[in-house]
């Protein structure tokens, strides 16, 4: 396998309770693309990368051997207000509603599988 050229010399890698959804929270919110999904056997993610312009989340399902491992990522991102509203109505809870700050716009919320994501739009 050659590596993909979207690959960034680091990338986060979540285990999550249930992938499917987490694919569904991943588009709904973010707009993220689906790049890989390597399903096992029993038809659950063994593998996934999901695309946010230059960046990749990769993420597996849980079992047996590796358990739910959640993460906090910090995104930059144009329309922070639309994106923290459609996160509460994708299962996530508010953890900073958005706020204009010194060094720009921020909220942070955490979604359903324990994820945190700080969103911020720089001051340009």
């Amino acid at each position: 396998m050659t590596t993909p050229l979207y690959y960034l010399p680091i990338m986060p890698y979540i285990i999550v309770k249930d992938a499917q959804g987490f694919i569904k929270f991943l588009k709904n919110v973010f707009k993220a693309e689906e790049k890989i999904i390597v399903p096992r056997e029993d038809g659950s993610i063994q593998h996934g990368e999901m695309a946010f312009g230059k960046a990749v989340v990769m993420f597996a399902q849980a079992d047996k051997t590796y358990q739910p491992f959640p993460c906090s990522m910090f995104l930059l991102i144009e329309d922070i207000d639309s994106v923290y509203h459609s996160a509460l109505e994708n299962e996530a809870k508010s953890l900073q509603e958005p706020t204009d700050r010194d060094y720009g716009r921020s909220a942070g919320i955490m979604d359903a599988f324990g994820n945190i994501w700080w969103l911020t739009r720089p001051v340009k």
